[in-house]
């Protein structure tokens, strides 16, 4: 059996298990698509087939591609990976951090000891979180009304960190910061930046963040899989109008 019959063997068991509803898998060298299929449902809520042109909701994929463009502008020298990165957007070079809640409820914010550099944010290691997985940051959502970083709105980047800068790996807001620094730095939105300079340059034309009419008819939803094992469609439809990428 050869290597392509293995994986459409493999990607077949478990499409048809219902241990994934559908996949789209790909292999290539830099030369050449060496192997693809597409197997499943694009959704276990309807009877559409996967297909090899499916699009997908890649969630914190984005984060590499970020990373990508920022690492472009560090070879080209117009950005430091250990500059603060104060200089660039004044407001990571006076970041605060949350340390607790006074007897009220009320947040307690500290100036941060410590500078936040773009190897910082690339690597999380800058001090933000997610309010997903920090339960203190949740904590400060619920009590301030601040939105989430999901939800594309500016204000949202006014989040405190968690910790000091350099002190510790948590996973976070770190990247969305990366991308305005893109930004800052180019001239240019993050969307129209990495079209330019890695979308289009890779023939991934299908990648971006806002969804054209023909990729819309294409797209799936996640599942998300329940206490049962089962698993249920769950639609993310992405801000159509964001206030940054």
């Amino acid at each position: 059996m050869t290597l392509a019959q293995n994986a459409d063997r493999l990607l077949t068991e478990a499409t048809e298990s219902r241990a994934i509803p559908g996949v789209v898998a790909m292999a290539t060298t830099a030369d050449e698509t060496i192997y693809q299929g597409a197997f499943g449902k694009a959704s276990l809520a309807g009877d559409a087939g996967m297909e090899l042109d499916t699009v997908f909701h890649i969630a914190s994929m984005t984060k590499a591609l970020t990373g990508a463009a920022a690492m472009q502008l560090v070879e080209q020298g117009r950005v430091g990976l250990d500059q603060p990165a104060g200089e660039i957007i004044g407001q990571l070079g006076s970041p605060l951090v949350l340390d607790g809640f006074d007897a009220t409820g009320a947040p307690k914010l500290r100036p941060a000891r410590g500078t936040i550099t773009l190897r910082n944010l690339l690597t999380h290691t800058a001090g933000y979180a997610y309010d997903v997985w920090n339960p203190e940051l949740a904590r400060f959502y619920k009590v301030t009304g601040l939105p989430a970083a999901r939800t594309g709105r500016l204000e949202a980047l006014k989040a405190p960190i968690a910790t000091d800068p350099g002190t510790r790996w948590e996973y976070g807001i770190n990247i969305d910061w990366i991308g305005r620094i893109v930004e800052a730095v180019s001239g240019e939105n993050l969307d129209d930046h990495l079209r330019a300079h890695v979308f289009d340059p890779l023939g991934m034309h299908d990648s971006g963040f806002l969804l054209r009419p023909d990729q819309d008819a294409r797209r799936v939803p996640t599942h998300m899989r329940g206490a049962d094992g089962g698993l249920t469609p769950q639609p993310i439809d992405p801000p159509r109008g964001p206030e940054f990428f």
